[in-house]
């Protein structure tokens, strides 16, 4: 094996394109030339050394194995990445240059010493990995600032992967923050969102110790949260749940629809006969449902007032269903004929909203729904519901017990 030294004066290294070369201009550090589509600079080291004869100190010419280690630490440490080997490198007059290819994500920003072996020799001392000076400004806990009416930093992927991607442990991924303007500002050019916050991680807040909520939106000024929409589109804001479907929005108009429904019960203490001459007579119950007899037989109707806003929050209510609870002392003589849910128009006419003309004969608590799908949206101007319910009566001695009324009320 050939015997070989290292001359400390002569050996020289190289980083290039391990770190990013920036331009100095008037002060500023500016950002590198932008190449279009082109592909990006290699993640490679250029090395360049001088062999010796180790006894008479002149250079060596020839070809050499040489293998070239990464460590954290000038003796001892840990290696970082892998052993990059170079068989058959040419020196001439002792000179010698190699292109290392290392992954860029092993340097990390830390402190590195290069460690040389040549023909299974190890040369020492270990030598220090140096930035290119103007590269310091992407060191970590590093400050770029500059007086710039344009981008300090600018980070652009022309393919389909991410721009910047922010990761903390135990802090902020990202955080922005402007004495006069935007501390953050999120805009696109196509119709996906301009800022997508995703899981428990989206936090706008300018109290920075609050941490009780995943998003938390709080300003000093007038306005706490603005929602503008320029692009012609019918919602102004929108929330979609995991399935994709809209649970929350509001359009141009300020119509706020939220998928949640709401419910109103009436109490069966609540209804009233139909006329004064009519023969029904009632017995509230303690849970309040009421027990209805007939007086004689035949059809009595029974009438229920409900009282719902016709809009709630600025949003018309919908009226989407209705349901009866009930049961029968005896069904095969005394039961439900007709259930009949009407709106008010004016103070002398309706429309009808349901018309059910099943006979319910249950002699067990029970209920029934109905659907409701026709003049069902209510407004400021027509409110007024009224449910009418008509009772078979074949006699007097069994009775008809309601136990009350429920609306389910939807806000879309």
């Amino acid at each position: 094996m050939k015997k070989v030294m290292r001359n400390k004066k002569v050996i020289a290294m190289m980083v290039v394109g391990l770190v990013a070369i920036f331009l100095a201009t008037s002060g500023v550090v500016a950002s590198p030339p932008m190449f279009g589509d082109a592909s990006p600079v290699a993640s490679t080291i250029n090395y360049q050394g001088q062999l010796t004869d180790q006894d008479t100190g002149n250079p060596l010419s020839g070809e050499y194995d040489m293998q070239f280690l990464f460590y954290n630490a000038l003796t001892g440490g840990s290696q970082v990445g892998t052993t990059v080997t170079r068989n058959n490198v040419a020196v001439t007059n002792g000179l010698f240059n190699v292109k290392l290819d290392v992954n860029q994500a092993d340097f990390n920003g830390q402190g590195l010493w290069l460690e040389v072996m040549v023909e299974g020799e190890t040369l020492g001392p270990r030598q220090e990995i140096l930035p290119v000076p103007y590269a310091l400004s992407l060191k970590p806990g590093a400050t770029m600032s500059a007086p710039l009416d344009g981008a300090v930093l600018r980070a652009e992927n022309t393919g389909s992967g991410t721009g910047i991607y922010g990761k903390s442990s135990d802090g902020r991924g990202v955080r922005g923050h402007s004495s006069t303007s935007y501390g953050g500002f999120f805009s696109s050019d196509n119709d996906h969102f301009d800022l997508a916050l995703g899981g428990a991680v989206g936090r706008i807040n300018t109290d920075p110790d609050d941490e009780n909520s995943n998003l938390i939106l709080s300003s000093n000024n007038d306005v706490t949260v603005r929602l503008d929409n320029d692009g012609g589109e019918e919602s102004k804001f929108r929330i979609k749940n995991s399935s994709g479907i809209d649970v929350c929005t509001v359009n141009e108009a300020g119509d706020l629809s939220i998928a949640a429904d709401s419910y109103i019960f009436m109490s069966g203490n609540d209804f009233v006969k139909a006329l004064n001459t009519d023969s029904t007579r009632w017995s509230c119950q303690f849970n309040g449902g009421v027990k209805i007899w007939g007086g004689s037989a035949g059809t009595k109707s029974i009438y229920i007032p409900i009282t719902v806003p016709g809009v709630l929050y600025g949003q018309k209510v919908t009226v989407e269903e209705l349901t009866i609870y009930y049961s029968c002392q005896d069904g095969t003589s005394n039961y439900i004929t007709s259930t009949f849910l009407d709106k008010q128009t004016d103070a002398n006419n309706y429309v009808n909203i349901v018309a059910d003309f099943t006979d319910r004969k249950s002699n067990t608590a029970t209920s029934y729904t109905l659907t409701l799908t026709t003049n069902n949206v209510l407004s400021s101007n027509q409110g007024i519901l009224n449910l009418q319910l008509s009772l078979n009566f074949a006699d007097d001695s069994n009775y008809i017990q309601i136990g009350g009324a429920r609306l389910r009320l939807g806000h879309r």
